[in-house]
């Protein structure tokens, strides 16, 4: 191979990977321009979704309270003791589905619930976080739930998406 052949082969790799890259022109910059290089902040982001900043840990203790007051007895009725921890409340229909599925839960013996949180990150007044149940029959599972910042006793709902999860897991 050529020293001609070589350069005029790297010369096109650059062009046709900046053509791909959307370069649209190639300038040397001017002297100036090496004299103080940019600092551009980079945010990480995966699918166009930025990532968390930092874990959240210290979430743990109202997280927790939130899902036992939902895994705990009471009605998910409008005006019963667990409606105010889901995203928006819940409707009559929405509300007696809910109890059935609670119901048929505890008499196939999967209450009492104990969780574990892990992978807590916080964006703002959205929480994402790894839920594992086990159940009192000793089956677990584990779910990526979504917390949304509310006007609940521990300050924390679970999102209207999470619940209608939870439920169809549960029921």
């Amino acid at each position: 191979m050529t020293l001609k052949s070589l350069v005029t082969g790297a010369a096109a790799a650059v062009i046709v990977g900046g053509a791909a890259a959307g370069v649209t022109s190639i300038a040397y910059p001017a002297q100036s321009d090496f004299a103080a290089p940019a600092t551009i902040p980079v945010t990480p982001v995966v699918w166009d979704i930025p990532m968390p900043q930092a874990p959240a840990p210290e979430l743990e203790g109202p997280l927790l309270q939130t899902l036992n007051v939902l895994a705990g007895p009471g009605t998910f009725g409008p005006n019963g003791p667990k409606a105010v921890y889901i995203q928006g409340g819940t409707g009559r229909l929405e509300a007696i589905g809910a109890d059935n599925a609670y119901n048929r839960a505890v008499r196939e013996g999967k209450f009492p619930l104990t969780f574990t949180i892990t992978n807590i990150n916080q964006e703002g007044p959205l929480v994402w976080a790894d839920v594992t149940a086990t159940a009192a029959n000793g089956k677990s599972g584990t779910q990526n739930i979504q917390f949304v910042a509310g006007p609940s006793p521990t300050g924390w709902q679970i999102s209207r998406s999470s619940a209608l999860a939870l439920l169809s897991a549960v029921g």
